[in-house]
């Protein structure tokens, strides 16, 4: 949907309206051609990370609350389903489909945000190590009406999504992560939001951005504002899936694709000036053996996240967001750091119970689980 002003309170929308996008303010030839809906309720505050001091040994550290980006469910996706859900509006789609793993967060977006717009949402999902903090996402996501099928090892997955996509023509796709250079530029506008809040003393501007990487799309975005902004700001990635899929040459081809989407459509001289290089560093020691795998120093974290956030702790994104945010506090002393926070705080309540799951889903609720 094209973005006039009754476009934003455009129904289906889960906010109260009208609110322009922080990027567009910025780039008034954006809403004329990138689809929008709003789903977030920004800005999202910022913080000092006070309740976990002794663990990072150090009290001057920031935290950016995107885990309260939506009351029906925070974190990164939300500012991405801004755009993609909008498109697939806009593109008449009745129903979404993706893929992730068991435990993936951008899955359960999907569904929860996919279903209340009123979506048919089909995932398919590959296996990973079992969590209590995956049992709850299968339970949130068949609860929300989701279609769950079982793809198991990754060579499976991708033939049950290719066929998937064969069965449902129309359907919109939606990528694991839901990285894109469209769903990019809700993090390309964080960037200018969490500008105004510096620029209104609500924190100093941070030397270091830390936050987890999967697929790397929140992390190019950043990077990319950065750059816009001017600002000597280095994002850190805290890899937390296979090196293949986050690495610095896929992130640099998200910010070159990003910044293209962008300089194509914001009808901007700002953004055909030499801008300077981007400043993001992949810290590869936290993701263990892969995507889901629990390691000793998640494990650890995990009930930092609790003190910090107030809500259960996990090991595949925030665990190890934090086990990053700690080795970025040891490696660099005196320098004020931020940690963008990509988990939802905010979890509705499952409705059913692991009966009520497809039967290959069965065997996920059998005996103890790590946290």
């Amino acid at each position: 949907m094209k973005n006039d002003a009754a476009a934003r309170k455009a129904p289906g929308a889960l906010v109260e309206g009208p609110r322009e996008p922080r990027l567009f303010a910025e780039y008034p030839a954006l809403s004329r051609v990138v689809p929008w809906l709003p789903l977030a309720v920004t800005p999202t505050p910022v913080e000092r990370c006070t309740a976990i001091a002794r663990y990072l040994g150090r009290d001057d550290v920031w935290m950016k609350r995107d885990d309260l980006a939506s009351p029906l469910f925070g974190g990164n996706k939300v500012r991405r389903f801004e755009h993609i859900l909008a498109d697939a509006k806009e593109r008449g789609a009745r129903e979404i489909l993706t893929v992730g793993g068991l435990a993936s967060t951008q899955v359960t977006a999907t569904i929860l945000f996919g279903r209340a717009l009123g979506f048919d949402v089909t995932s398919v999902l590959f296996d990973q190590p079992i969590t209590s903090f995956a049992r709850r996402s299968l339970l949130v996501q068949a609860s929300a009406g989701g279609r769950l099928i079982h793809g198991g090892g990754y060579a499976r997955t991708a033939i049950l999504t290719a066929r998937e996509i064969a069965r449902a023509r129309k359907a919109y796709f939606v990528p694991p992560g839901a990285s894109g250079p469209m769903a990019n530029l809700g993090y390309v506008g964080a960037a200018f939001e969490l500008a105004d809040q510096v620029a209104r003393g609500e924190m100093p501007r941070p030397d270091l951005i830390v936050l987890p990487a999967g697929s790397g799309g929140t992390v190019a975005a950043l990077s990319l504002g950065m750059m816009l902004l001017g600002w000597p700001t280095t994002v850190i990635a805290a890899r937390i899936t296979e090196r293949f899929a986050c690495n610095r040459v896929t992130l640099r081809l998200l910010v070159e694709a990003t910044a293209q989407k962008l300089a194509r459509h914001a009808g901007s001289r700002v953004l055909r000036r030499n801008l300077p290089p981007p400043r993001f560093e992949v810290d590869h020691g936290v993701a263990g053996r892969g995507y889901g795998h629990p390691t000793p120093e998640a494990l650890e974290a995990a009930p930092e996240v609790t003190r910090l956030l107030g809500v259960p702790g996990e090991i595949t994104y925030s665990g190890k967001a934090l086990v990053g945010l700690r080795r970025a506090c040891v490696a660099h002393p005196g320098k004020t750091i931020l940690l963008w926070n990509t988990l939802s705080a905010t979890w509705p309540e499952p409705s059913i119970g692991p009966e009520a799951l497809p039967p290959a889903f069965h065997r996920f609720f059998e005996g103890d689980v790590p946290i």
